[in-house]
Parts: structure tokens; C-alpha cells; sequence
């Protein structure tokens, strides 16, 4: 097995392992009914991620775009996960939207018993 590298989105860590390692532990893990796969799991909270900071930054998809020096279907694929992106697009995101490196989402009031 290759060796095993992580990286860290806000406050989440992510573990990365190549393909064909991940698709051969999958195959061999007897994988539970009603299993999620991790990476279309981590590919999609990424995804929600980046469509909270545009929204909570006040931002079309178009205006992130511009900032970014990017398409607008670009930022649509990376807002639904169809589009892979990089750390350096995720870091880029949250400077444009004007929110901290380590922002996570947008705070949840807690609901009073």
C-alpha cells in the first residue's frame, strides 16, 4: 500500500489514499449495507462548503467567478461536486468571500428544548 497522506480543510482532516489502494480496501472490507463512501461523502460536504461561503459572503456564483478569475460553471461543479478542486481553490473561496482560512460553514443557533 502507498503511503498515506492527509489534508486539512478547516477544521476537518481528510485522509488520502491513490485510487486503486482505496478501491482495493472498499473491495476487501466487506463494506456494510447502507455504507456511505467516503469520497463521494468528503467530495460533497467540500461542495456544500464552498456554496455556504459564497452565500453567507452575499455573492453570485458569476461575481465569485470574476474574483476568482474563473468560470461560472467552474464554481457551479465546485459548488456541486461534479468539479474536483484543490486546497489552493478552497483557500482562494474563502478570501474572496472575505472569511477566515479555518471558516467551516455558517454558525447553527441551537434549538431550545
Amino acid at each position: 500500500m502507498a503511503k498515506v497522506q492527509t489534508v486539512k480543510f478547516g477544521n476537518s482532516e481528510y485522509v488520502i489514499v491513490p485510487k486503486a489502494d482505496y478501491l482495493r480496501l472498499q473491495k476487501n472490507a466487506g463494506i456494510p449495507a447502507g455504507s456511505v463512501d467516503a469520497v463521494e461523502y468528503a467530495r460533497g460536504s467540500l461542495a456544500r462548503t464552498l456554496a455556504a461561503a459564497r452565500k453567507q459572503s452575499g455573492l453570485t456564483q458569476a461575481e465569485l467567478a470574476k474574483r476568482l478569475g474563473k468560470s461560472q460553471p467552474m464554481v457551479s461543479g465546485a459548488e456541486n461536486g461534479t468539479v474536483s478542486v484543490s486546497e489552493r481553490y478552497v483557500a482562494s473561496v474563502l478570501k474572496a468571500c472575505g472569511l477566515p482560512k479555518d471558516w467551516t460553514g455558517p454558525e447553527r443557533k441551537r434549538r431550545s428544548p
